[in-house]
């Protein structure tokens, strides 16, 4: 039994905790990110589309950890709605997706949005909590991309919220 099986067969406490800060994690998303008409797997293709000033679809597959149906599907439906345009590529064979106005508007919309949900979450725990729930949430995210194999598409640079900023990432 591999490492991480036998870590969560002996500990279904933590299996427990975990599903709880995933369902609620999702439960915030639904709730108080408004996404309209763009999915959350399509505002994480946006998202990853600006902060790389362009992605191919194999790149945005890679990045997001999905499949390349997946992506392709993403990319055909952010076309039609107005959020990204395709070009040709360095390579004739791959076409290279780049945000338009209108989508940069959704992501930084999305993003004051997401950022306002999770740092009142934050703002829940008391303040000598926070920097160790932090470690504690990037080690998970660590250990996850490592468990899933997928690239972390969106390292954050600087915090957009104001009270996120006073707060150091370790």
């Amino acid at each position: 039994m591999p490492a991480a099986r036998a870590s969560t067969a002996s500990n279904p406490a933590a299996a427990a905790l975990l599903r709880r800060v995933g369902r609620g994690l999702l439960r915030l998303e639904r709730e108080r990110i408004c996404c309209g008409s763009v999915t959350r797997q399509q505002f994480d293709t946006l998202r990853a589309l600006d902060e790389a000033g362009g992605l191919t679809t194999s790149q945005v597959a890679r990045r997001l950890g999905i499949d390349l149906s997946t992506a392709s599907r993403n990319l055909a439906v952010l076309e039609r709605e107005g959020c990204l345009r395709r070009r040709a590529g360095a390579d004739a064979r791959a076409t290279l997706n780049q945000v338009t106005a209108k989508g940069r508007g959704c992501v930084q919309s999305l993003c004051c949005e997401e950022d306002t949900a999770f740092g009142s979450v934050l703002a829940r725990l008391p303040r000598a909590e926070r920097a160790p729930v932090l470690r504690a949430l990037r080690l998970l995210a660590d250990a996850l991309d490592g468990a899933c194999g997928a690239e972390v598409c969106c390292e954050p640079t600087t915090s957009r919220n104001p009270s996120l900023s006073q707060e150091k990432l370790p």
